[in-house]
C-alpha cells in the first residue's frame, strides 16, 4: 500500500499544479479585462474633457537661453 501512495504521489502534485497554473492565469486574464475596462474608462473622461472642456487661452512658451547654430 505505501509503495502505491509513493508511485502516485507525484501524479498527485502534477494535478494540483495544473490547477493553480489554470486558476493563475484565469485570474490574470481577469485583471487584463479589468485593467482595460479602467483604462478605457479614464481615457473617455479624459477625451470628453479635453473636447468639450478645453482651455481657451493659447499658452505661448517663453523663449530663454540661447541657440548658437554653426556649421562645420
Amino acid at each position: 500500500m505505501q509503495n502505491i501512495y509513493a508511485r502516485l504521489l507525484p501524479f498527485i502534485f502534477l494535478g494540483i499544479a495544473l490547477v493553480a497554473l489554470i486558476f493563475g492565469l484565469i485570474l490574470l486574464a481577469y485583471l487584463f479585462i479589468f485593467g482595460a475596462l479602467v483604462g478605457l474608462a479614464l481615457f473617455t473622461v479624459a477625451y470628453i474633457k479635453q473636447r468639450f472642456f478645453a482651455s481657451k487661452e493659447i499658452i505661448i512658451p517663453k523663449k530663454q537661453g540661447r541657440t548658437i547654430d554653426h556649421d562645420e
